[in-house]
């Protein structure tokens, strides 16, 4: 019954979390186009940095979920959770190497207009490759399980033993 309970919360966190990744890269690759726009729609706060960096933060501990239960619990591929690190770091990199949030520039590098641009080319690229992790491993977590110990636990969705 739990291990129900975490299997379904583990398929919604993981498109929770496709959708996040989503919503993320549309707001890296739009952010500079609606910044203007922003307060005239009291909407100015999502263009803090903050609200960026507790994205990437929701972003890691969703995908520490149910990238875990995916992994101990149904599939045991450790690929979904490559793809999803690879974009993580992807976005890390992005946002320390190349993102200028204009009050807090970085002294020791001063950002460039380049810098700027490919950073609207990295961040959505980041975002897109963890939404594809999430989607990867709800795939996989929705196929067989490899959890069960006993060959009568073998089951598919409709309840029909396998063996």
């Amino acid at each position: 019954m739990i291990k129900t309970i975490k299997h379904n919360l583990s398929l919604k966190l993981d498109l929770l979390g496709f959708s996040a990744s989503t919503i993320c890269a549309i707001h890296c690759a739009l952010m500079p186009f609606i910044i203007v726009f922003l307060p005239m729609f009291g909407l100015q706060f999502i263009a803090n940095p903050l609200v960026e960096y507790i994205f990437i933060a929701v972003s890691l501990i969703i995908g520490a979920f149910t990238f875990k239960h995916g992994y101990f619990n149904h599939h045991k591929r450790l690929y979904p959770f490559l793809l999803f690190l690879t974009g993580f770091l992807i976005i890390i990199a992005g946002h320390t190497l190349f993102h200028n949030h204009s009050h807090e520039l970085n002294s020791n590098h001063e950002f460039s207009d380049t810098d700027n641009i490919f950073f609207l080319l990295i961040a959505p690229l980041g975002a897109f490759i963890i939404a594809a992790s999430h989607l990867i491993n709800r795939r996989l977590s929705k196929n067989i399980k490899i959890c069960c110990n006993s060959e009568t636990d073998l089951k598919n969705d409709t309840g029909i033993e396998l063996n």
